[in-house]
């Protein structure tokens, strides 16, 4: 009969311990989850529960000196010892009993605190035998299996994951990762957030560089997220998602959630450097620093830059151009908008300086263009058309800012129209003349005669 309740003990001990807690945890040793950013720290905070005391009879629990009553879960005997009384019938704590615990629990009963950073291993100084509850900054509480003198505990919690792509744009790689755009008209994005375990703490960070301007219409879509969300602004981003701790924790571990929003190009100030968008998820408690790595889409634009010269290949002043699209429609860019327009007149024209510089033709998406000149200077000729193509999918500089010289020849006499022209005329007129003068001087030697 005795061995039987020795038995009972030891299944009850076990049964308790194999939840959130270590009977003979002299030290803990915990894992944070993978997947952390290298520069991230996650705080560990261990707390005694209940004291553990072990004989030949087992482990028993006892209720740390100061503390009179148990947790929810927890009875206590007059002897102070303690015991498992909740509905659990796996040898786990149920969330109940973990919340439980959790209340109970105050700053007085904390024995160490450990800092990780990124994924790498941190180890408690030595707390003596006890069962112990963990919590973290990552997430929920922190669950470790019993071992014997020494507890290791990998933390179950798992980070949140975003993956931000370009959608909408005149050129967009497959990827979604790289675009071509012209100013003035609008970039839409998607972002991706899937949830981690242990859910807590998520908010949605967005950072657009000078160039693109958010459009102010951010929102979330995926498993009824109306209502459970907010955005605003914090620090440097351009707009954040903070969502709802109560939903989030509602969501399985998996469950993604999308947030779409946009962006309209404003920068002409164009080089191969291109637009960046950049996002993240922070997650956790308020204070800590946890966050996913950045997802970065860019967006690309495009110039074309005209030099111009004589057929000396001097520098030529005075030369104006313009640009058709292959709808025939005339570029024109105002309040650093880019459009098209039927009338060449209402082109935007650019003119060639004393150096022969042209301005650049700025903001341009992927396709091709044909330059024109509309203004030829004084004695030259009109140069001919250009043709040039601004390729998708090529983000090299030799694609996005293309340059050509334009040569004007100088004007050549116009041929007369019409036969010989005038010279039968001068012809004729010196002949008339040289018979003249011959009848004159026939006239003069016969009257000497």
């Amino acid at each position: 009969m005795k061995q039987f309740k020795t038995l009972v003990a030891l299944v009850l001990a076990l049964a308790l311990t194999l939840s959130i807690t270590s009977a003979l945890a002299y030290t803990i040793k915990i894992t944070p989850p993978t997947g952390l950013d290298a520069a991230a720290t996650n705080t560990y905070k261990i707390y005694k529960v209940f004291d553990a005391v072990q004989s030949d009879a087992g482990i028993s629990y006892k209720l740390v000196s100061g503390k009179n009553t148990a947790p929810a879960g927890f009875s206590v005997d007059t002897a102070g010892n303690v015991t498992y009384t909740g509905t659990s019938t796996d040898g786990t704590l149920t969330d109940a009993d973990i919340a439980a615990i959790k209340a109970y629990v105050t700053e007085a009963d904390l024995v160490d605190t450990l800092t990780a950073t990124g994924s790498t291993a941190v180890t408690s100084k030595e707390l003596g035998a006890g069962y112990f509850y963990i919590d973290t900054t990552t997430g929920t509480v922190v669950t470790i299996d019993s071992t014997n003198p020494d507890a290791e505990v990998n933390d179950k919690n798992s980070v949140p994951e975003v993956d931000k792509k370009i959608t909408g744009a005149s050129s967009v790689d497959t990827d979604g990762k790289k675009a071509l755009a012209q100013v003035g008209t609008t970039v839409e994005y998607s972002a991706e957030i899937t949830i981690g375990k242990g859910a807590k703490g998520y908010i949605f960070h967005d950072t657009m560089e000078t160039g693109l301007a958010y459009n102010n219409d951010a929102a979330v879509t995926g498993v009824t997220a109306d209502g459970h969300y907010t955005v605003g602004k914090e620090g440097n981003d351009t707009f954040t998602i903070t969502f709802n701790d109560d939903y989030i924790k509602t969501l399985t571990e998996g469950t993604k959630l999308t947030v779409t929003y946009s962006a309209t190009v404003t920068d002409d100030a164009i080089t191969t450097d291109p637009l960046n968008n950049t996002a993240y998820v922070s997650y956790g408690d308020k204070n800590s620093n946890n966050r996913t790595p950045d997802t970065e889409a860019d967006v690309y634009e495009a110039k074309f830059t005209v030099t111009k010269k004589d057929g000396k290949g001097n520098a030529l002043e005075g030369a104006g151009f313009v640009i058709k699209n292959g709808e025939g429609k005339y570029y024109k860019i105002e309040n650093k908008v880019v459009s098209w327009v039927d009338d060449e007149a209402a082109a935007t024209e650019y003119k060639s300086n004393a150096q022969g510089a042209v301005p650049a033709f700025t903001g341009l998406a992927n396709g091709t263009y044909t330059l024109v000149e509309k203004t030829v200077p004084a004695g030259y000729n009109k140069a001919a058309d250009q043709t040039f193509t601004i390729a998708e999918h090529d983000y090299t500089a030799a694609n996005l800012e293309q340059t050509a010289e334009v040569v004007n020849n100088a004007g050549q006499e116009l041929p007369s129209t019409g036969g010989i022209g005038t010279t039968i005329f001068y012809i004729a007129g010196l002949v008339l003349v040289l018979g003249a003068a011959a009848i004159v001087i026939a006239r003069r030697k016969a009257e000497q005669n």
